[in-house]
């Protein structure tokens, strides 16, 4: 998404002329026209459909004026929206959006790129979130582990915002314990939302709900694969572009993880000769828990109970594109109950 800047020009009054709007249009880029009163209240919009269907159905003539031409109730937001802004491009196919405020007193245009919107349809959303979080401590025994709150807000609820900051829209939920309890959160948190919930009746491994979810109608050929029990902050838009250009079956997303051995090591270099490093650190590319998986691969696997790394390591033998795309060190696994406290750090440090 981009402001348009110098948003004057786009802004005429409903009694502008045909032959005005036309000149206007030529002129600029963006190929709309925000109809307002004299205190920039929105009354409208135009663009080049719109004058088609004008001339279609009742034909315009040199006395036409915005208020014949324009959308009586054009799609806009607010600032408060600002996390639903891709949403409003993606579900109503529009290129541009009036930000408002004060009722409907237009502040600014925000454009959408079509190529992002068209690189966007060809993923569906797939969540992990059926983790029983044994692992979280007696505090959280009664918690599902995607809905344990760091710092006034859910682990699952950081991903829909990430999500859904960058116009991913077509997203399931594979549930198991304690699905209910999850399904009445997100529904109280995300009322303007519609998610496709997948219900294992009995744990089906860590990609057994992908197995599931590719035999559903509406699913497109990629699928972006996220557990629910991690941090990250990554361009998740460039990872499913790196993903279709190398034209990968798996694209598996790494993370830079690094760690400081407690004691000095000592480096042999002869029998009789070996130099001490004190504490050094190790540095990894680890598996982030972020996956890309073409659907046409599940095709192949027989059982819905399947694990992540069975996937992987079966497509590998049966020779398919598999390839990795680092998504950065601003990542971090939050299974545990120690990981719960460090978490609380790591957000407040703004790497999250």
């Amino acid at each position: 998404m981009k402001k348009i800047e110098n948003i004057e020009k786009f802004l005429i009054s409903e009694s502008e002329s045909l032959n005005n709007i036309l000149t206007l249009m030529e002129k600029g880029a963006e190929r709309i026209l925000l109809v307002v009163d004299d205190n920039k209240k929105l009354l409208g919009t135009i663009t080049d459909g719109d004058i088609r269907r004008e001339l279609i159905s009742s034909g315009l003539n040199a006395s036409s004026n915005a208020q014949k031409i324009m959308n009586p109730n054009p799609i806009f937001s607010t600032e408060k929206e600002k996390e639903r802004w891709s949403s409003y491009f993606i579900e109503n196919e529009i290129e541009h959006l009036p930000i408002c405020v004060d009722g409907k007193i237009v502040k600014k245009i925000i454009r959408f790129s079509p190529e992002k919107n068209n690189i966007l349809k060809k993923v569906s959303v797939l969540i992990f979130a059926g983790g029983k979080g044994v692992r979280m401590g007696e505090k959280f025994s009664n918690t599902p582990k995607a809905i344990i709150e760091i710092n006034e807000k859910s682990l699952i609820a950081r991903i829909l915002d990430n999500l859904e900051n960058e116009g991913f829209y077509n997203i399931s939920i594979a549930l198991n314990h304690e699905s209910e309890k999850i399904i009445n959160y997100l529904n109280e948190k995300f009322r303007n939302n519609s998610f496709n919930f997948i219900i294992e009746e009995e744990p089906l491994g860590t990609a057994g709900a992908l197995f599931e979810l590719s035999k559903q109608d509406g699913v497109e050929e990629n699928i972006l694969a996220i557990n629910s029990d991690i941090l990250f902050q990554s361009n998740l838009t460039k990872f499913l572009d790196h993903h279709i250009e190398l034209e990968n079956d798996i694209t598996v997303g790494t993370a830079k993880y690094s760690y400081k051995l407690p004691y000095g090591v000592v480096n042999e270099e002869t029998v009789d000769k070996f130099s001490i490093e004190e504490k050094p650190i190790q540095r990894f590319n680890v598996l982030s828990g972020i996956y890309i998986i073409k659907k046409k691969i599940l095709d192949s696997f027989e059982t819905a109970k399947l694990d992540m790394d069975n996937l992987i390591k079966t497509s590998q033998e049966m020779n398919n594109s598999i390839g990795y795309y680092d998504i950065g060190s601003k990542w971090m696994d939050v299974g545990s109950e120690e990981a719960l406290e460090l978490a609380k750090k790591f957000i407040n440090s703004d790497l999250i």
